[in-house]
């Protein structure tokens, strides 16, 4: 399966570390997704104006990446992510979720997600209806003048629960154990939601990484 992870230059080494939980990882084919604008928004700058455009233009690439994968399932994730190599089920387990389901996506312990979604993990049935519902969430999230604090996160969990009829897809969140350090042993992934620098993240992915149990 193919996973996308977007990333700029500030943040490579967050990068890096995430390739190395993939390199023996079964059935996974990361692919990069280098922004090649002159940026200084690094990680957990989640308040700041030039983060939360740098997160738009994550996500103006989703469309086109779904689009050229149609007929195929997907992953779309944060870089600030490392794979459980030992779980040598987990694609064929988000395959599974994806028969029946449009998207999959990661629990979020933030009450200020309306939906509970942590959008920093995705995993999507690429077909016209997946093209045509991220379509209309880049749109929407492209005309806000003004983002506040948790942008575009806050705008998908809305969307995603008030979903328009004729771009409805079948969703559901993962348990715990896809991506909450607190479940190492039986973590499929670690996410280091919450750690507000770069150091930190790679630290602690460092940490997870050199932790996992099968």
């Amino acid at each position: 399966m193919k996973l996308y992870s977007f990333y700029t230059k500030p943040i490579e080494e967050m990068y890096t570390v995430m390739s190395e939980s993939v390199e023996e990882t079964e059935d996974i084919e990361l692919i990069g997704i280098l922004h090649e604008n002159n940026t200084d928004g690094l990680a957990g700058s989640t308040g700041s104006g030039e983060y939360m455009q740098l997160m738009l233009a994550r996500w103006q690439n989703l469309p086109r990446i779904i689009e050229d994968n149609i007929g195929d399932n997907i992953m779309f994730v944060d870089c600030d992510i490392v794979f459980n190599k030992k779980k040598k089920n987990f694609v064929k387990n988000i395959n599974s979720f994806l028969e029946d389901l449009d998207v999959v996506t990661q629990y979020d312990t933030n009450t200020g997600m309306s939906a509970r979604i942590n959008m920093g993990f995705l995993a999507i049935k690429c077909n016209e209806k997946t093209l045509n519902f991220f379509s209309k969430y880049v749109e929407l999230i492209s005309n806000i003048k003004k983002p506040q604090q948790g942008f575009p996160q806050i705008e998908f969990n809305n969307y995603i629960q008030n979903q328009p009829e004729e771009s409805r897809v079948a969703y559901k969140t993962l348990p715990k154990e896809y991506g909450y350090k607190d479940n190492i042993k039986d973590c499929y992934f670690y996410h280091a939601i919450s750690i507000g620098n770069l150091p930190g993240k790679i630290a602690a992915m460092n940490i997870a990484l050199n932790n996992f149990t099968d």
